[in-house]
């Protein structure tokens, strides 16, 4: 019965979630609360609610003094495909920002925004505590740094995360420019405009997911430390550490609006 349920755990994730959204960025300490506000009453019920969205989370640095790390907050998208992101709604949100969302944004800093496609994973749980791994650099089209996503693939199929109870690798869409060249996903976002600076993009990311901390910790200090890992890491690449804020699962939020309705 649990390994059937593991089974279709599996064949969920890998049939309905190939996308993802991923965004790490800092903000100005001056409007902290002001984001807050924004993030959780206006643009994570927003951009979940979009067809294809499956969930929304948000992250925190795990450093005890988060105002002096960088990047503070990471955030993921879960989507069906790459494509939701081409869809007229999600289009239409980028292209019509509220007000509030024009304010906040002109405050991000350190803005890494990176769509890509699910290459491979294990595991069926989530966990709260989680490594992520920025690979190689897409944001600059004259000087690109690619990382060796097969290569990654294999070494986490080889040496896997062994106190990790997920990991997910995955291939941003600016990798294959001839099939992303027509994508709107593929094109620079029309909220990079409000933001200072210029977005980046990482070529490969993989999230590793953990239920403690001290398995995060052994993730860092033990499994990055392999001379297979440390022989794939450039010295550019990302490694950052965070612990779960918020949730927001689509389907969740589908019932809770539903019942509000029933309740009126």
């Amino acid at each position: 019965m649990y390994s059937n349920y593991l089974i279709i755990l599996d064949a969920f994730w890998e049939s309905a979630v190939n996308g993802l959204l991923a965004v790490w960025n800092d903000c100005d300490e001056s409007v902290l609360d002001k984001y807050e506000h924004w993030y959780m009453s206006e643009h994570l019920p927003d951009r979940v609610g979009l067809p294809g969205v499956q969930q929304g989370v948000r992250y925190e640095t795990t450093n005890p003094s988060p105002q002096s790390a960088s990047p503070r907050y990471f955030t993921s998208y879960d989507l069906d495909d790459v494509s939701v992101l081409e869809a007229p709604a999600y289009q239409a949100a980028l292209l019509h920002p509220t007000p509030d969302t024009k304010f906040i944004m002109a405050h991000f800093k350190n803005m890494c925004r990176t769509i890509a496609r699910l290459v491979d994973y294990e595991g069926g749980s989530a966990g709260a505590w989680v490594l992520t791994l920025r690979l190689g650099q897409l944001g600059d089209a004259n000087n690109p740094s690619y990382a060796d996503i097969d290569a990654w693939r294999r070494a986490l199929r080889t040496h896997p995360p062994a106190q990790s109870c997920r990991w997910r690798l995955y291939e941003s869409i600016l990798a294959k420019p001839t099939s992303a060249q027509s994508s709107s996903a593929a094109s620079p976002s029309p909220e990079a405009k409000f933001r200072p600076g210029t977005d980046t993009v990482a070529h490969g990311v993989v999230i590793i997911e953990h239920l403690r901390a001290a398995d995060l910790k052994q993730t860092i200090h033990q499994w990055l430390s392999l001379p297979t890992l440390q022989g794939l890491l450039d010295s550019a690449d990302r490694v950052d550490d965070f612990i779960e804020m918020a949730r927001l699962d689509a389907r969740a939020m589908a019932q809770f609006r539903l019942r509000s309705q029933d309740s009126t």
